[in-house]
C-alpha cells in the first residue's frame, strides 16, 4: 500500500494498491473505451478509442487522419484506460510500440474486425500495440462509493 495523504475528510480515505500484471490486464479487460497517447511532433495528443485485448496485445482500429500519421513517425506510444466499482477505482497504463497492420491474415486472427467503435466513420486501419510494460493502481475508498463508469 502506499500512503494516503494527510488533512483528507473522512470521506476522502482511500487505500492505494499496485496491481500485479495479472491483475492489470484483468482490469484493462474489462473496459472497452481507453485513451492512445502518440508524439506529434514536438507534442503529444491523446485519442479516446475502443480496444481489443487478445493474448495481451491491444488492438484498435482507426479512420485515416493524423493519429496514423504521429504512430508511423514515431511508433512509441502509451495507453491508458481506468474504471470504477462500488468503492473502488483503478487506472492501467501501458507502453508499447504501435504499428498499423497490413497483413490479412493477422487482422482476421487478432479479432479486431468484431471491435466496435464509437463514431460510425469507417475505421478501416487497424493498429496492434506491442507492450513492454503494464502498470496499475487500485484506488479503494472507505467513503462514499464511486461513481460507477466503465469496467
Amino acid at each position: 500500500m502506499l500512503p494516503v495523504p494527510t488533512g483528507l475528510l473522512p470521506d476522502e480515505v482511500s487505500e492505494i494498491s499496485i496491481l500485479t500484471e495479472d491483475e492489470s490486464w484483468a482490469a484493462l479487460a474489462s473496459a472497452t473505451v481507453g485513451r492512445l497517447a502518440v508524439r506529434a511532433g514536438d507534442d503529444v495528443d491523446i485519442f479516446p478509442v475502443n480496444f481489443a485485448i487478445s493474448e495481451r496485445i491491444i488492438y484498435l482500429r482507426s479512420a485515416p487522419g493524423s493519429k496514423l500519421v504521429d504512430i508511423v513517425q514515431s511508433p512509441r506510444v502509451a495507453f491508458e484506460a481506468d474504471g470504477s466499482g462500488r468503492h473502488t477505482r483503478w487506472s492501467v497504463v501501458v507502453k508499447g510500440e504501435a504499428e498499423r497492420m497490413s497483413s490479412a491474415e493477422d487482422i482476421q486472427t487478432s479479432g479486431v474486425l468484431k471491435l466496435a467503435t464509437m463514431t460510425s466513420s469507417g475505421k478501416w486501419n487497424y493498429i496492434r500495440i506491442t507492450p513492454s510494460s503494464i502498470t496499475g493502481r487500485r484506488f479503494v475508498s472507505f467513503g462514499s462509493p464511486a461513481v460507477a463508469s466503465d469496467g
